[in-house]
């Protein structure tokens, strides 16, 4: 009788263990599944590196290999001395794994958290790298992602030149950030169309059409800012929005614009690499239709330039 109570005491113990290791597997899972990886966006590519980015003390850790992305960044690894060090537009940064002190040429300034070695790999706080590198870093909390920008002199001066289509090319490629919500179109909405729409005779503001999904971006800071976005119903007409968006809103945030003139439009189609544009006039559409790839917008004849 006692041998059995025995066994039974001890069968007790392992399902308790058992079960205790259950919860805490799924409480770990649970937990995983509700914090996604922050992800990085440097000039509008994804940054893929092997190692995800994570947050240290309230400040965002990178692998060097991440600064690559940065315009004009060059960046050595030295193994031995465990120091990483940043060559950027004639400025040496100097950062060594452990200290929370780098150097910017001759100057000595503080770090808000040492680099570390993780997985292998060094990692960098990344406002201070960017930052330092005349880059701005910016952060979505609904996304968990980061958001990094710096535009290229040579976008800057075709977003200025006196060619509107070269102009308007340059704006949409111009880093972007996104600090509202992220709303993903519908499966079968998009058909490989990439819509954009500009106000007559200029290259920004600009909106954004994929399927069911537009964003507003705006010229802030030498970067385009997502200043409204809104998933649309196709399906169902509106009167009450964009003249040229006339689609009821199921779901929106940040604050739409009232856009009045006439608008210039371009359809990408990604398949073939033709491009029809036209103009969007209240409520008559005209339109032509060109060769040409994604980001590629032909001049509309008779189309003036506003300055």
């Amino acid at each position: 009788m006692m041998k059995r109570c025995s066994k039974l005491f001890l069968t007790m113990i392992v399902v308790i263990g058992l079960v205790g290791e259950t919860t805490a597997a799924t409480a770990a899972t649970t937990k995983a599944a509700a914090t996604p990886d922050i992800q990085v966006i440097v000039n509008n590519s994804t940054v893929y590196v092997g190692v995800t980015a994570y947050v240290e003390q309230g400040t965002t850790m990178i692998p060097i290999k991440a600064l690559q992305y940065i315009p004009g960044n060059s960046t050595i690894w030295n193994n031995i001395t465990q120091t990483v060090t940043v060559s950027q537009d004639g400025n040496v940064i100097t950062l060594v794994i452990g200290q929370k002190t780098a150097t910017i040429n001759d100057r000595t300034v503080q770090l808000p958290v040492a680099p570390e070695l993780r997985e292998g790999r060094a990692m960098v706080p990344l406002r201070f790298i960017a930052e330092a590198a005349q880059a701005k870093v910016f952060w979505n909390s609904t996304g968990r992602t980061v958001y990094v920008a710096k535009t290229p002199d040579t976008l800057l001066r075709q977003l200025s030149g006196t060619d509107l289509a070269t102009a308007r090319a340059a704006a949409v490629n111009i880093p972007r950030i996104n600090r509202l919500k992220t709303f993903t179109p519908s499966d079968n909405s998009n058909n490989g169309i990439y819509r954009y729409y500009f106000p007559q005779g200029q290259s920004y503001p600009f909106f954004e059409q994929r399927g069911d999904v537009v964003y507003y971006y705006e010229m802030q800071e030498n970067h385009s800012e997502l200043v409204w976005t809104a998933k649309l119903n196709l399906n169902q007409q509106s009167r009450d929005n964009l003249f040229f968006l006339p689609y009821a809103i199921e779901q929106e945030d940040g604050v739409m614009p009232n856009i009045l003139t006439n608008v210039a439009f371009y359809d990408t189609l990604t398949a073939n690499g033709v491009v029809r544009y036209g103009y969007i006039e209240n409520p008559i559409l005209s339109s032509g239709a060109q060769g040409g790839t994604e980001a590629t917008f032909p001049n509309i004849p008779g189309e003036q330039q506003v300055k």
